[in-house]
């Protein structure tokens, strides 16, 4: 006797993935800027937020395997120089404002060169893990390529 037999058809459940998809996104984004504003903005100590950083964690490291596994980069590029430039430039910008910020707030000294040293940090360390994980994904998609690929 089956408990828990299905009753949606393959529309329905393609249906309910992406809306499951939309629920993790919004509150995987939530959550990252619930953390960054309460650390950056509002000085709550990190040791403070222990549980919101054992869950975002916890969904990052489920989307990096679950992709890295099946060799899956994103829906809409491959992995190249320029992904990873657009994407580390992006990242660079995002959290260098939010540091500015932050260190503003805090009136610290010298807050230029500070900064501009976080940002080139943040891009050479956003770039190489970019690239490391792209170099591991073209090789796992060529394996899985080898594997079930049309003959």
């Amino acid at each position: 006797m089956k408990y828990m037999k299905k009753v949606v058809d393959e529309r329905q459940e393609l249906e309910i993935m992406k809306i499951e998809r939309t629920g993790f996104w919004v509150l995987f984004i939530a959550l990252a800027a619930d953390i960054l504003l309460k650390v950056l903005f509002f000085h709550v100590p990190v040791r403070n937020l222990i549980g919101e950083h054992i869950a975002f964690l916890a969904g990052c490291v489920t989307i990096i395997i679950g992709c890295a596994k099946r060799g899956l980069w994103t829906n809409y590029s491959v992995p190249c120089a320029k992904d990873y430039l657009i994407h580390s430039l992006g990242g660079t910008v995002i959290f260098t404002l939010l540091f500015a910020g932050a260190m503003a707030l805090r009136d610290a000294r010298h807050l230029a060169g500070i900064t501009l040293a976080f940002a080139a940090f943040i891009f050479l360390l956003m770039f190489g893990v970019l690239a490391a994980m792209g170099a591991y994904m073209k090789r796992k998609q060529k394996k899985l390529d080898e594997t079930y690929g049309d003959d």
